[in-house]
């Protein structure tokens, strides 16, 4: 089983390699590629039996490859959650799922894949326990990156004032699809970061009108943001290959107990409060 999955992302990430930008020499090239992750986001639903227990469907599993699969369903055999209680008493329940795969090279030749983070939550625009969407715009594609061949994601947080406004907004992670000269990524990496930032000091939101949030004096939530070339593209089932950026604090205290601290772990067209998590509680490790 190691074999077949290592084998299986060596060739997945050797097709897909990111690419090279023209103003990046040999030996730059050779230092961003070293930096190079693979990630695979698949999502799902899962039973949870009253004791625990848990049986875990994948979906569109024709579009995901066989060692992937068998990956994923000897580590989700294993979980364990906490019962879900309705009226003091433990019910079978179904909880979505969204699974990040991880692959960095290890020394030599070598692949480590791992099963990084999943969260047990999907955006629910109607929620009113939650921060809603009022008026999200995404941002334009700049022509600067366009001009530079660039692309990759952001990962915003936002500070969410009462009245639904955006307070403050960091990049908290730059992600480069496109490898290339440090001053090159660099200057990618602002570029994609400002262009984001500005977009969303013009959203506005909904506050929640209920739940244990509700009084909060300000809501801190994550919206991931990707520049790609013609639209996002179907990337589901398929490694994403990027660079990853250093990653910045907020300047405000943030309570983060969630495990979406990746910015493609969060499905597109969502905002996620960060500090809240209303999923069942998962009591084994995600990776046995």
């Amino acid at each position: 089983m190691r074999t077949s999955l290592f084998l299986g992302v060596v060739l997945a990430l050797g097709a897909g390699g990111a690419l090279v930008s023209v103003d990046a020499s040999a030996q730059n090239a050779r230092a961003a590629r070293a930096q190079t992750e693979g990630s695979m986001v698949l999502s799902g639903s899962i039973d949870i039996a009253p004791d625990g227990s848990v049986e875990g469907t994948l979906k569109n599993e024709d579009r995901i490859e066989p060692y992937i699969q068998d990956f994923l369903k000897q580590n989700v055999a294993r979980w364990r959650f906490e019962p879900v209680l309705r009226e003091g008493r433990a019910v079978a329940a179904k909880t979505p799922v969204n699974l990040r795969l991880v692959a960095r090279r290890a020394s030599g030749d070598g692949m480590d894949v791992v099963l990084s983070s999943a969260n047990f939550r999907n955006f629910d625009p109607k929620a009113s326990d939650a921060v809603g969407i009022d008026r999200m715009p995404p941002p334009s594609f700049p022509r600067e990156l366009m001009e530079m061949g660039g692309a990759g994601e952001v990962q915003l947080l936002l500070r969410v004032a009462r009245d639904g406004t955006v307070d403050d907004v960091i990049a908290e992670q730059v992600n480069a699809y496109v490898a290339g000269s440090a001053r090159a990524m660099q200057r990618m990496r602002d570029v994609m970061a400002r262009s984001a930032v500005t977009a969303a000091r013009k959203w506005a939101f909904i506050a929640p009108t209920t739940g244990a949030s509700v009084d909060d004096p300000f809501w801190t939530v994550r919206v991931p943001v990707r520049f790609f070339y013609g639209g996002n593209g179907d990337r589901y089932g398929k490694w994403q290959v990027y660079i990853p950026g250093p990653k910045q604090s907020a300047p405000w205290k943030v309570n983060d107990v969630a495990a979406d601290d990746a910015p493609d772990m969060l499905p597109d067209g969502g905002v996620y409060m960060v500090g809240v998590d209303n999923g069942p509680k998962l009591l084994t490790p995600l990776q046995g």
